[in-house]
């Protein structure tokens, strides 16, 4: 039953989406035989914009927009002249042949394009120079903190957390500090020993070798003599 039902309001969707685009299309059908010569103006005036759509690859569409505006600004004097008109397609046609209504229309769009291709530069200037005195601004009002709160003010909290926990650990533990410092010094004690041989073994050694032993009968022989 669930699939059935949606089943059924898939087709359901799929029928309003059919009906929807049918009468979008005889809507548009309508618009172009009643409204024709406005659309002869239109499409011709505004090639420039459908230029620039065709060529803007980007998701916002900054360049369509930026010359399609302005290159309808320069279209939409001359609707106006056809709408208070006759409203025919000679008058949309004479307007059309007309250089000077041409140079309008698409001068509006090359204006479009130097809109779009210098203004965002000046305009990153500006926010960059807009940055640059906030962040004066910002490393002043830090200094007179540093010197009313001290260094801390200026240390990331991370660095402090760690710093408070590296200080919570030293007084929670201060036996086992004692017993690794005695600890230390205890090695480097038996280190040091090792390392020093007792003078009373190493005479006792001296005495016991063959060579010591050799020169005191050599020392008795004489004194016999």
């Amino acid at each position: 039953m669930a699939q059935k039902a949606k089943k059924q309001v898939a087709a359901k969707g799929s029928m309003n989406s059919s009906q929807m685009t049918l009468w979008l299309s005889v809507a548009f059908v309508a618009v172009v035989i009643l409204s024709l010569p406005s659309i002869i103006i239109i499409f011709f005036g505004m090639l420039p914009s459908t230029v620039a759509f065709i060529i803007d690859r980007s998701k916002q569409r900054n360049t369509a927009f930026c010359v399609g505006g302005i290159n309808f600004c320069g279209v939409f004097p001359y609707l106006m002249d056809l709408w208070s008109g006759s409203n025919t397609i000679d008058l949309s046609v004479k307007i059309l042949t007309d250089v000077f209504s041409l140079i309008v229309m698409y001068g509006a769009a090359g204006f479009g394009w130097l809109v779009y291709l210098s203004l965002p530069p000046v305009i990153a200037a500006f926010l960059s120079v807009m940055a640059q005195h906030r962040l004066t601004t910002l490393r002043a009002t830090q200094r007179q903190l540093i010197e009313e709160w001290g260094e801390d003010v200026s240390t990331p909290q991370d660095v402090l957390d760690m710093r408070d926990e590296i200080a919570a650990s030293d007084e929670s533990n201060p036996d086992d500090q004692l017993l690794d410092m005695e600890n230390f010094l205890e090695g480097i004690d038996g280190v040091l020993n090792s390392s020093a041989p007792a003078p009373a073994d190493d005479a006792a050694s001296k005495n016991d070798s063959p060579v010591h032993q050799g020169d005191a009968t050599k020392q008795s022989a004489a004194a016999g003599a």
